[in-house]
């Protein structure tokens, strides 16, 4: 078992971390890096992994520096589950449309600028189409129910009582009777 970080390290934005487990990926969280536009477009539009590599994804909570970029995920190739509570679910389709729509809305405004300055157009982060596929990968899960999402591994969402549907993340391993316990918060 292995843990990496990449994202939420120094900064309280962008959290996303690998577990590794056996052969298998599991990122928990997908936030977006929020900082200075060059900065954060690069942060958010390139991944330090790739994308297509992942077997799911574990969301602790909707705020966008958790939940922001999973529409880019998408759109770079995941394509496994993606498994929250109920209510992160729910929120998360709203925080998302909102997002692509300030991202759309946000480029409008600068390419604007651009084509007075004759410089060619830039593109949204991503688009509201690309946040609504995203959605479709969605898994809710309730409180307190342990769920098996792998071979030997086992996420259970408490109650953390941060925001309407913040989890804490229980994951449990088992390799061959050898057991461990991981708690993301």
């Amino acid at each position: 078992m292995h843990l990496h970080f990449h994202g939420a390290v120094g900064n309280t934005t962008g959290s996303r971390h690998i577990l590794s487990f056996k052969e298998r990926r599991i990122l928990l969280d997908c936030g977006l890096f929020q900082g200075r536009r060059e900065t954060s477009q690069d942060l958010n539009l390139n991944f330090p992994f790739d994308p297509e590599s992942l077997d799911l994804l574990l969301l602790s909570h909707a705020h966008i520096d958790h939940c922001g970029n999973i529409p880019n995920l998408v759109n770079r190739g995941f394509r496994g589950p993606i498994y929250c509570t109920t209510a992160t679910h729910d929120l998360a389709v709203a925080l998302l449309r909102d997002s692509a729509h300030i991202q759309e809305k946000d480029v409008e405004y600068v390419n604007k600028k651009r084509l007075r300055q004759n410089l060619p157009p830039v593109k949204p982060l991503y688009t509201m189409q690309q946040a609504e596929e995203s959605l479709t990968y969605f898994n809710g899960m309730y409180y307190n129910r342990p769920r098996r999402i792998l071979d030997g591994v086992t996420v259970t969402f408490q109650d953390a009582g941060h925001i309407l549907g913040s989890a804490l993340t229980v994951i449990d391993l088992d390799d061959n009777g050898h057991r461990q316990r991981i708690l993301f918060t």
